[in-house]
């Protein structure tokens, strides 16, 4: 039974994300639209009719968090080009890539806490609290740490010379912070804590991992998808247990930056910015 339900769960993580992220859509204007009203109306219905006593209340945190990601992506798939073109940007020089994910990120976020505060959700179910936060920290710099020198030592990067690197520097920081905030909010920090009374600790984590690698198909950037896939698996599975163990999401946001720093030239040459 626990395992039916969660294949149930990842399936309707994936769908969510990867009908909805907003980096590659994959349908036409209008079933986008479409897609995006659907998920809204059926989950925001079954959260709301969930309430106690109901058959399916025991599922009403995670009805809350599909609607609330929906959300939260959905604002930022309408909004954030806007916001680009008020700077005068495009998505063709690093600065603007750097912006757009900023703003992207930044309307997710602000979509995402918004609901929650205005439903009463405690901003600790997000897993936006201090935790163990040593731990989480140090963990967090190590790893950011060593990925960043791994990232510096890529031939890509070597060839781009030191001055080029420190010009990008600003945007690449920019990047990766806001990506990976935004990630670890939206995939783990939003589910975790609500599919762990369901399915488990373990299977929570395997859960999200799946749905966000799953969602990563889409890329275009990676040389090579499968590899690129399974090493996205890898540390999903890093950054779920991550989160549990400090209970908080500092810890793996800092490790997934340093993660980023590894395929951010990629995106900025995928794109024509370097």
């Amino acid at each position: 039974m626990r395992f039916g339900l969660f294949a149930l769960l990842t399936i309707c993580g994936f769908l969510i994300f990867a009908l909805t992220m907003t980096f590659a859509p994959v349908l036409p204007m209008w079933g986008n639209y479409a897609a995006r009203a659907g998920f809204l109306a059926i989950f925001g219905t079954l959260w709301w009719v969930a309430r106690d006593g109901h058959p399916l209340s025991r599922f009403r945190p995670v009805f809350f968090a599909y609607f609330t990601a929906v959300l939260g992506l959905s604002l930022g798939f309408f909004f954030a080009d806007r916001g680009l073109k008020l700077f005068g940007l495009t998505t063709q020089t690093p600065v603007g890539i750097a912006m757009a994910k900023f703003l992207q990120a930044s309307l997710i976020v602000i979509g995402i806490l918004a609901v929650a505060r205005l439903c009463g959700e405690d901003l600790a179910s997000l897993y936006i609290r201090k935790g163990r936060l040593l731990l989480g920290l140090s963990v967090g710099f190590i790893t950011a740490g060593a990925l960043l020198v791994l990232g510096l030592l890529q031939p890509a990067v070597r060839a781009l010379g030191t001055a080029k690197v420190m010009s990008l520097a600003p945007w690449v920081l920019l990047f990766v912070v806001s990506n990976a905030f935004l990630e670890e909010l939206l995939f783990r920090g939003l589910f975790l804590g609500r599919y762990q009374p369901l399915i488990g600790k373990w299977l929570a984590i395997l859960s999200t991992a799946l749905a966000f690698t799953l969602a990563h198909m889409q890329v275009s950037y990676a040389p090579n998808l499968w590899a690129f896939l399974l090493v996205t698996f890898g540390f999903s599975i890093a950054w779920g247990w991550l989160m549990q163990k400090t209970e908080s999401l500092w810890g793996s946001a800092l490790f997934h930056a340093g993660a980023d720093l590894l395929i951010i030239l990629p995106i900025f040459s995928s794109l024509g910015a370097v």
